[in-house]
């Protein structure tokens, strides 16, 4: 039997009614082709045919008949909808090869080009995010790290999204009350880079659908408030060969850990666009907050872009810590995979990690001043060199864009609004990052 029609077999048994087919758009957004249990059947063996040319940057109005290839293994369900509607991933197929615009493509082929060279890569990633009232946005609760009984609003749509996050098929998780009022961070177990992007998508669904049911917003927009923490996505990555984690160590880093940290650190600048794509988050990429300014790394060292975990002296991987919750995780971990490659092909050395606090650093490599710089500097990367390139050029060209309608939109330019967070912003971002 197909996978597909067992995968269909098996919702149809559960009760589901509804199949939400997912067609990831370039900037990690999930549109959707809604289909009911019976029709959804030939749609998992056959695929999703639907119309490209109203997905952003997919492709030309005279050239639009694509087919989204349903991926059996990437099935979640609704439970936080009484489980009457699934979510399937897909992927979509120009002809009979993978269409170069889907980012999800995108990162497979980065997962296998990996796997060509004999690399098995592990991600996971720390979202954090705000549970908000309003726009302009209102905090709802005035916890601070690790904060628990006062949370009389917030801490009930937490238990709730942390049952559905199990029960969906996302897995186990932890949560916490995070440094600035009315925020949290959910921890996406490590995987399969492709499945741990997916589920980033399914937990941004989830949380804003119960968030939205008790009358709030769960927004993942990079900074919201200023004078608070904002929103980071830090990223756990590690390199393993034959089922052995080349970055495991005790007191000391590997060789290897230490090579592809200098290739993230070396492309840094370059990644930027990708792993921080909107105007907003270069107001989060500011020093004193917990997100990162400087292009360096330590081991266990918060301040600093990249940190190597530490606890009990123990080493199996990295955190990266310039991504923030609005990236395309897709685009964002091709990035993040293929400069940390690069810096394993090459054997490269990073400079020596930094004890300090970061951001009290001077002569050394920061973060880009705005997303303007960014888009600029996005080229010279691996991730520019390497992923399709009429993907790359789309996306930068949509991003320069936006940084456009920003300054035409908000009349006092950067340099007077990087610390204030605009009208414009809250409604490109609040709801939709």
């Amino acid at each position: 039997m197909p996978e597909g029609l067992s995968v269909w077999r098996t919702l149809k048994g559960a009760g589901v009614k509804y199949v939400k087919f997912v067609i990831v758009d370039i900037f990690g957004r999930p549109k959707l082709e809604i289909l009911p249990i019976d029709a959804a059947r030939d749609a998992f063996i056959d695929g999703i045919a639907y119309d490209g040319s109203s997905i952003p940057a997919y492709t030309t109005v005279n050239r639009s008949d694509f087919v989204a290839e349903v991926d059996a293994g990437a099935v979640y369900i609704e439970t936080w909808n009484e489980g009457k509607t699934a979510l399937a991933f897909t992927s979509t197929l120009d002809g009979d090869k993978p269409h170069p615009m889907d980012p999800r493509n995108a990162l497979k082929q980065t997962v296998g080009y990996l796997a060509s060279r004999g690399y098995e890569a592990m991600m996971g990633a720390e979202v954090e995010f705000f549970l908000v009232r309003g726009n302009p946005p209102s905090l709802v609760d005035s916890g601070a790290y690790f904060e628990g009984y006062p949370l009389k609003e917030t801490i009930p749509v937490m238990e709730e999204i942390i049952e559905h996050f199990y029960l969906s098929g996302i897995g186990f998780t932890k949560t916490h009350h995070e440094v600035a009022p009315s925020q949290f961070e959910v921890n996406i177990p490590a995987g399969d880079p492709v499945q741990v992007a997916d589920q980033i998508l399914v937990y941004k669904i989830l949380a804003k659908s119960i968030a939205q049911r008790h009358g709030l917003i769960a927004t993942f927009m990079p900074k919201p408030f200023w004078g608070v923490n904002g929103s980071g996505m830090h990223i756990h990555v590690s390199f393993w060969r034959d089922g052995v984690n080349l970055f495991a160590s005790y007191k000391e880093p590997t060789p290897e850990l230490k090579s592809a940290i200098a290739g993230v650190l070396n492309n840094a600048v370059a990644n930027s666009a990708f792993v921080a794509p909107l105007v907003n988050s270069y107001k989060r990429l500011v020093p004193h907050y917990e997100a990162p300014t400087r292009v360096v790394w330590g081991i266990g060292n918060r301040s600093a872009m990249v940190r190597v975990p530490y606890y009990g002296k123990k080493i199996n991987r990295f955190e990266y810590r310039h991504p923030d919750p609005s990236a395309n995780p897709y685009l964002g971990f091709s990035a993040i995979l293929l400069a940390a490659f690069e810096g394993l092909d090459k054997k490269l050395e990073p400079p020596a990690p930094v004890e300090d606090v970061a951001y009290e650093l001077a002569g050394v490599k920061e973060t880009p001043k705005h997303l303007g710089e960014a888009v600029k500097h996005a080229s010279e990367g691996a991730a520019a060199k390497s992923l399709p390139q009429q993907l790359v050029k789309a996306y930068l060209s949509l991003k320069e864009k936006e940084w456009g309608d920003y300054l035409a939109n908000v009349a006092e330019g950067w340099d007077k609004t990087w610390n204030v967070i605009t009208r414009w912003e809250y409604d490109q971002y609040l709801e939709v990052a």
